[in-house]
């Protein structure tokens, strides 16, 4: 139980460090990493050689992930994302059928755009590779 809480509390802290990290970027500098993670991405071998991804959906102090949410669905790959079921801390990746979807989808109390959990989609996980 000791080390649990340890990694718990290191996550926390961590988590924290890059938050205020993140804010004390410019807008001009979060941007500028955003297109180079984005480039270093979509260069990437694992990203080529992949059918499905699955990403998150950025907030605004977050690296923008826009850029390659519409790569996954120009290259024809199957792109998935979080859904947070709040009363259990579980969360599925689900599929996500285009990038225009996203502003369609409800938000959560944390202003994150997700499908409703009455939203039947395919999991990530569940569904068999082909």
């Amino acid at each position: 139980m000791a080390a649990a809480a340890a990694v718990s509390s290191a996550k926390r802290s961590l988590r924290a460090e890059l938050k205020q990290r993140l804010r004390a970027l410019s807008a001009e500098e979060r941007l500028r990493q955003s297109h180079l993670l984005t480039q270093k991405v979509i260069a990437h071998s694992r990203y080529q050689n992949s059918k499905r991804i699955s990403i998150f959906l950025s907030m605004p102090d977050e690296i923008d992930t826009e850029e390659i949410i519409k790569d996954i669905f120009q290259q024809g790959k199957t792109c998935f994302i979080p859904r947070y079921q709040f009363q259990s801390n579980h969360m599925d990746m689900v599929k996500l059928e285009s990038p225009e979807e996203i502003s369609l989808l409800p938000k959560t109390s944390w202003n994150i755009h997700q499908p409703g959990e009455e939203d039947v989609r395919e999991e990530a996980l569940s569904t068999v590779f082909k």
